[in-house]
């Protein structure tokens, strides 16, 4: 069946299955993460401000709190970490 054949039932139950499709991967992609994570390891995260280096301070279950390299604290997404190799 084409999309322009379905009917609003039929694409609001296929939005549905797709938002929570969306959901479980984006679980498992935030559980990668945190799996990967210790305190003190190095990441880094995008903002308005642009890439944010720092250090692990606390790890919570959707979010972690990054000390950056001029000493503020941010409260990030877990899937807005990118963890770094420490060199």
């Amino acid at each position: 069946m084409r999309i322009d054949d379905m009917s609003l039932d039929q694409l609001l139950a296929l939005n549905d299955i797709i938002c929570r499709r969306i959901d479980e991967l984006q679980a498992r992609q935030e559980m990668n993460v945190l799996s990967r994570l210790n305190l003190g390891q190095a990441v880094s995260f995008e903002t308005r401000e642009g890439q944010i280096f720092g250090r692990v301070i606390k790890i919570n279950r959707k979010t972690v709190v990054v000390q950056s390299e001029d000493n503020r604290q941010w409260k990030v997404s877990v899937g807005m970490i990118q963890p770094l190799r420490d060199v």
